[in-house]
């Protein structure tokens, strides 16, 4: 018995051996070929025709389900198998709830585990938990994600290398109608010389003439009145030197007279009184309908969306015209937070065809992926005429899923009429143009609950001191309510990441 027990063991042991030096290329178990240099796609390309290497994605608003989605699946497969680059792309369906906290918690406790995962916020404890793949050396030794990188992706995935995102920055423009703007004997001294002093003529007139009731209005927040005020006064970034000290300008002597002027404004009737309360449906509305004459949106695809409304519903003449950030102290829009991206593409850290994953990502960066990513499906979204691209009318169904930046796009062949509205275009220039990179510092976990609290306080006192509930000298005791609050503890924590 022992003789024939010790057998059947050894048999079993070769047995075992055999089997695990079997075709590890077998179609039924894809693997991705292994490279020396992690993130360098390898030269011999990634994965067989009769054996892709298996690639899951989620993505907001991409349902495995959708026909458009199942047609992008299909053409990033043959766009990428004509590189030698075999991949079986899969969607994966977003767990239920708001996306930007179902997905982190969904990823964090194993409930999902895509080798590519879009974040649009709470990613920061999941890097931190360290789950997510440092994207450096991928974007190194790519060719065409950093080719069309702008300056603040870059800059953004030096300090925080876990997310990807090639879009536009996010900056607010200010518009207005141009057959508004042409009644106004203002409005070329802003366009020429735009000091404070000139917009708040031009805002005035506005008023004063009635070309609408209100000159500016808002969403329940100063951010799109920032954009175009904030660097004149002297707010150039989240965190300012004030006497040679860092602090947080929302507590600066820069903050305080600029809410003097807004304060000024409101008091002259020039911002729309409901700014405060209104939603950003009821915001645009008011433009629309032309009760406010001025408003602020994300440069690009916003700001087109803007013009295609404003035209279509008064027609040619209502085309908007982009203006420049006032300047004084400074000129430039909003500062843009370059400590890292709010959203944007993760490879999991776990995945095991990270190569793949990043590859699908390089080939969405590609003329050829950017292409299908822009401008949708051939025969479909648009057609070939005369040598030339257009749009068929379902083309407006079409918006890209992966990068929405338009640097160095050329497609080939041309285009027969523009992706973009004019008005859309030159917000672009103008915010790489008044591009201005922020001041800032992560939050530490330990000073969150205190960084809360004084939001809150600014909040509450800034919206008071605009609208007259409070004096402009209420300025000052707000500040000893924000170092109470936590800034004091800040200021340790401001030096040791700035310096002094």
């Amino acid at each position: 018995m022992k003789k024939f027990l010790t057998i059947l063991l050894m048999s079993l042991m070769v047995m075992s051996v055999l089997a695990g030096c079997g075709d590890k290329n077998d179609p039924e178990t894809p693997v991705e070929t292994p490279t020396e240099t992690p993130g360098e796609t390898p030269a011999a390309g990634i994965g067989t025709k009769d054996s892709p290497v298996e690639v899951s994605i989620i993505l907001k608003d991409a349902s495995p389900n959708d026909e458009a989605i199942q047609s992008l699946v299909k053409s990033i497969e043959e766009g990428m198998a004509e590189e030698e680059n075999y991949v079986k792309v899969t969607f994966l369906e977003p767990p239920t709830g708001t996306y930007g906290e179902a997905v982190p918690l969904a990823f964090r406790t194993g409930q999902i585990s895509p080798d590519i995962i879009y974040f649009q916020g709470g990613d920061l404890p999941v890097s931190n938990d360290g789950l997510l793949e440092d994207l450096t050396t991928y974007v190194q030794n790519s060719t065409y994600v950093k080719d069309i990188m702008e300056e603040h992706t870059k800059v953004k995935l030096e300090n925080y290398p876990y997310l990807l995102w090639l879009a536009p920055a996010r900056v607010p423009a200010p518009v207005m109608r141009k057959d508004l703007a042409d009644q106004l004997d203002s409005f070329d001294a802003v366009i020429e010389d735009p000091t404070v002093e000139n917009y708040e003529k031009m805002l005035t007139e506005i008023v004063e003439k009635g070309v609408a009731k209100y000159a500016i209005t808002s969403d329940g927040d100063l951010t799109r009145m920032n954009t175009v005020f904030n660097q004149a006064f002297g707010v150039t970034g989240t965190i300012v030197k004030e006497d040679g000290k860092w602090v947080f300008s929302k507590a600066s002597q820069f903050e305080k007279n600029k809410l003097e002027f807004f304060a000024r404004l409101y008091k002259n009737g020039l911002i729309d009184p409901e700014y405060i309360t209104k939603q950003w449906d009821t915001m645009e509305k008011s433009f629309y309908e032309g009760e406010a004459a001025f408003i602020a949106g994300t440069a690009g695809a916003v700001i087109n969306i803007y013009n295609n409304k404003m035209t279509q519903t008064h027609g040619a003449d209502a085309e908007l015209v982009v203006l420049p950030p006032a300047k004084g102290v400074a000129q430039g829009y909003t500062a843009i937070d370059v400590s890292k991206e709010s959203r944007g593409f993760a490879i999991n850290a776990q995945s095991k065809v990270k190569d793949a994953a990043f590859a699908v990502l390089e080939f969405m960066a590609s003329p050829k992926g950017n292409m299908l990513d822009k401008l949708g499906i051939e025969g479909t979204h648009y057609s070939v005429e005369g040598g030339k691209i257009v749009f068929t009318n379902k083309f407006s169904e079409w918006y890209p899923r992966f990068w929405e930046t338009l640097n160095k796009f050329e497609p080939t062949p041309e285009l027969a009429e523009p992706m973009m509205s004019a008005p859309g275009l030159k917000s672009l220039e103008m915010a790489k143009e008044y591009y201005v990179e922020d001041v800032n510092v992560l939050i530490p976990d330990h000073l969150i609950s205190q960084w809360d609290a004084m939001n809150t306080l600014y909040k509450e006192y800034s919206s008071d001191i605009i609208r007259g509930v409070r004096p402009v000298s209420d300025f000052d005791e707000f500040v000893e309510k924000w170092n109470q609050s936590g800034g004091t503890e800040f200021e340790s924590y401001l030096v040791e990441q700035l310096g002094n």
